[in-house]
């Protein structure tokens, strides 16, 4: 059994050309493999490189076929060529894995590289070798496949790539491709700001060199709240190490619309009074934003103005409900009614001076209340201060009176016989006027004169 390194068919009549050149070149162009020309892997992950070779006839006869890859050169004799994949002997060299997915008997060369590295970025050779009943080999030289390898995956295609702005309510139709090196490990596809309702599909198709890649479509209606929205469609590749790549495009959609969200706002906010400067401002939301804005009182039928302010100064007759509408090329809206009260300062004036008079009552009134309380109170200390005090003498002239008595009683000598009894008048009318008092260590002293006459 011959293996892939044999001589090639081209060196063996190399020395007859000169007679077989017409032939030759006959071979030659028979003899295709279609392949990419370039194709860009991503490390750590596999590459599909699809393949088909002729001719045809060569296989009608033949029982055994293999297939073989080979790097850098297609000469075998050359040292700086490697042959990486030989499929008589299940060779492989330079990789972990080589697989040769295409029925060869068919013509079908499709091949996985698998765990591509950085050092695997070069040319690649198809190589075919047939036996039974007639022995035929070719390699393809004049269609090399160039692997690009690197760590960063090619950012995903967003079409249309530059979106013309569209009409809000209707369809709008975005696709996302990104390659698909490795259809055994494809990326996904994912969407961001997009409405919730958007309908999404996604598939792994063949591109039109026979790589593949995933197209994501997403279909929604344009609303106004889209506008400016920065849709991104993201791919992320699976990989063999740590961490998946990611990659991001984007574009920004434009949406036209009619006014939107049409009110109005009062500056000051608050109630006004009359001879006060009011300002009302009309704001809408619209695409394109030159707008036309015209002011409306209810009541009146005419316009009041033009332009997104209103300013005015505030008489009696400015309180009311005022309205606006906003217009652009697309359409006009209408703002909700907004009542504008005016107060008078009369009347402002009248409350401030009824609430001022009320707050003096009340306080006059708190205060009156507190030193009414207060003197009855210094009023019973008093009265209950008296009623001790008086009690207090009363106690001490009782106790004083029967003392200087018994004094008295004692001092007076009583007689044995009755002829020696004297008889003796008191007269207390006399005695009361001439009555002492005299303190003495907080204690009073009453005295009374006592008349005594003789009886003959």
């Amino acid at each position: 059994m011959m293996d892939c390194p044999a001589v090639a068919p081209e060196s063996v009549f190399s020395f007859m050309v000169f007679l077989f050149l017409p032939v030759q070149v006959h071979m030659q162009q028979n003899y295709v493999a279609n392949l990419p020309t370039q194709i860009t892997a991503l490390s750590g992950s596999c590459v599909q490189i699809p393949c088909t070779f002729a001719p045809e006839d060569k296989l009608k006869n033949t029982n055994t076929i293999f297939g073989c890859w080979i790097k850098k050169n297609s000469a075998f004799l050359k040292t700086d060529s490697l042959v990486v994949f030989n499929g008589s002997t299940n060779i492989i060299k330079g990789f972990n894995h080589i697989e040769i997915l295409g029925n060869l008997s068919q013509r079908e060369c499709t091949t996985v590289f698998y765990d591509v590295m950085n050092n695997h970025t070069d040319n690649y050779y198809f190589r075919v070798e047939m036996k039974n009943p007639e022995e035929w080999k070719w390699t393809y030289a004049e269609n090399p496949v160039y692997i690009s390898v690197s760590h960063v995956p090619q950012p995903p295609i967003l079409t249309p790539t530059h979106l013309q702005p569209v009409m809000e309510k209707t369809t709008v139709n975005l696709s996302c491709s990104a390659e698909a090196p490795c259809p055994k490990q494809p990326p996904t596809i994912s969407w961001s700001k997009i409405p919730k309702s958007a309908n999404i599909t996604t598939q792994l198709k063949e591109n039109p060199n026979k790589t593949q890649s995933v197209f994501s479509h997403v279909t929604f209606k344009a609303s106004y709240m889209d506008n400016t929205k920065n849709i991104s469609c993201t791919a992320t590749y699976p990989r063999n190490t740590s961490n998946d790549s990611t990659v991001v495009t984007t574009m920004i959609l434009r949406v036209l619309f009619s006014p939107k969200e049409t009110h109005i706002t009062v500056d000051p906010s608050d109630s006004v009074s009359v001879g006060t400067n009011v300002t009302l401002t009309c704001k809408s939301k619209a695409n394109p934003n030159e707008m036309n804005y015209t002011w409306y009182k209810r009541g009146q039928e005419k316009k009041l103005d033009f332009g997104d302010k209103l300013t005015f100064n505030v008489d009696r007759t400015s309180g009311g409900w005022y309205f606006c509408t906003a217009e652009n090329i697309h359409g006009t809206q209408t703002s909700e009614e907004i009542q504008l009260i005016v107060e008078k300062s009369q009347n402002k004036s009248l409350i401030i001076g009824c609430v001022g008079g009320i707050s003096a009552f009340l306080l006059i009134f708190l205060l009156v209340t507190i030193f009414l309380r207060v003197q009855r109170v210094k009023a019973s200390i008093i009265r209950e201060t008296d009623v001790s005090d008086q009690g207090q003498e009363k106690h001490v002239q009782v106790n004083h009176i029967y003392h200087n008595s018994a004094l008295t009683g004692a001092e007076l000598e009583m007689p044995n016989d009755e002829n020696d009894i004297h008889y003796g008048q008191i007269d207390f009318s006399t005695a009361q006027n001439k009555n002492a008092t005299e303190k003495i260590s907080g204690q009073e002293t009453i005295y009374a004169e006592v008349h005594v006459s003789e009886k003959d």
